[in-house]
C-alpha cells in the first residue's frame, strides 16, 4: 500500500535528479517539464503528499513529440486515477484509485485498458510513509521508507544532500524512489486532468513486518528504461520487470504526519523508537538508583568510621 509520499525538491532539481543518457547522446539530458492540465493545480513541494494532490510523474515523450525535446518528460498529475467512464465533477467518482494491485491489473476494467494503451508512468518521490499497528497498542506508528543513501547523506537533513548536476556526470545528490504506476487523461466538457495510480504488490521480507503490501519500485536503470519504453516493450514484458525491491531504508517519524494538513519537514524527521526510549529510560533510572545506593553506602561508611 502507498497512501502518503514526500517530495521537497524544486521542479528544476527534479529534472536534474531524473536526468538520463539516451542511446544517441553522450551527455546526461534532463526530461522536459510539460504543462499542467489539472484544473489549475500544480506541483507544490511537500513532505506530506496525499491523494488528490499533484506531483511530477515521469513518462515517455512518445505521446508528446510535438512539444517534448527529449525521450522522457515530467508532467504534473493528480494522485488517484479518474475512471474514463466517469461523468460530472471529477471528485465524485467515489472509487479508491490511489493504488492498483499488480495481481489483477491486466483483467481490471479500469487498469487493463490503460496498461495496454501505454499508460505506464513512474511516480517520483523522496520517500513514502507506512503505518504499523501492534497487537499491544492500537496507536499506529508511522515510518518513512526511502532509498539507501550515501553514508554522509541524511534523508531528513537537506543540508547534507549536496545536490549537484552536470551534463558529464549527471545527478549527484539525494537518491529518489521511482515507483511504477499507470496514468490516464480524463476529459469532460473542456476539462483535462492527468491522474495516476501507484502499482502495489505483496511485500517481501524487507517490509512485510510493517505492511503486507508495498509499492512496485524500480531500482535499476534497466527497469526504468523498460517501464517507460511503451513503443518497444509490451505490457507483459514491462510487468516482468516489477519485483519487490530488497534495498530500502526506513526510520520512525512523529505522528504529526498523520494529519494531512501538516506539510513541514517535521513529518519525515527521525525519532527514537519507543523501545529505545524505554531502554534508555530504564538504563538511566537504574544508573541513578545505583548512584544513590552507592552514595548512601559511602555515607554510612563515613559515619561508621567517624
Amino acid at each position: 500500500m502507498c497512501g502518503r509520499t514526500g517530495l521537497s525538491l524544486s521542479k528544476e532539481q527534479i529534472q536534474c535528479a531524473c536526468s538520463f543518457k539516451s542511446k544517441d547522446c553522450d551527455v546526461y539530458q534532463k526530461p522536459d517539464w510539460l504543462p499542467e492540465h489539472n484544473v489549475g493545480k500544480d506541483y507544490i513541494p511537500s513532505y506530506n503528499i496525499t491523494p488528490t494532490e499533484v506531483t511530477p510523474v515521469l513518462i515517455s515523450s512518445s505521446k508528446f513529440k510535438h512539444i517534448a525535446k527529449t525521450n522522457r518528460a515530467l508532467k504534473p498529475m493528480m494522485w488517484g486515477i479518474i475512471p474514463p467512464w466517469h461523468k460530472g465533477d471529477y471528485k465524485s467518482h467515489n472509487l479508491s484509485t490511489n493504488n492498483c494491485r499488480i495481481e489483477n491489473i491486466k483483467t481490471s476494467k479500469l487498469y487493463g485498458p490503460i496498461l495496454s494503451g501505454g499508460g505506464r508512468c513512474i511516480i517520483i518521490a523522496e520517500g513514502f510513509y507506512e503505518w504499523q499497528t501492534t497487537v499491544k497498542s492500537k496507536i499506529k506508528q508511522p515510518f518513512y521508507i526511502y532509498a539507501p543513501q550515501d553514508s554522509n547523506v541524511k534523508i531528513d537533513d537537506p543540508s547534507s544532500w549536496n545536490n549537484t548536476f552536470t551534463e558529464e556526470e549527471g545527478w549527484r545528490g539525494i537518491k529518489l524512489l521511482h515507483m511504477a504506476g499507470l496514468y490516464h487523461t480524463w476529459q469532460a466538457e473542456g476539462t483535462i486532468i492527468y491522474s495516476y495510480s501507484v502499482i502495489t504488490m505483496e511485500s517481501n521480507n524487507t517490509l512485510d513486518w510493517l505492511h503486507h503490501r508495498m509499492p512496485a519500485i524500480l531500482d535499476t536503470q534497466e527497469q526504468i528504461e523498460a517501464w517507460l519504453d511503451i513503443d518497444h516493450v509490451d505490457a507483459d514484458k514491462a510487468l516482468s520487470y516489477l519485483n519487490p525491491v530488497k534495498l530500502l531504508t526506513w526510520h520512525q517519524v512523529s505522528t504529526v504526519v498523520n494529519n494531512s494538513k501538516n506539510k513541514s519537514d517535521n513529518c519525515n524527521k527521525r525519532i527514537e523508537s519507543k523501545t529505545t526510549q524505554k531502554t534508555l529510560k530504564s538504563f538511566f533510572t537504574k544508573s541513578a538508583k545505583r548512584k544513590s545506593t552507592e552514595e548512601t553506602s559511602e555515607g554510612s561508611k563515613k559515619i561508621k568510621t567517624e
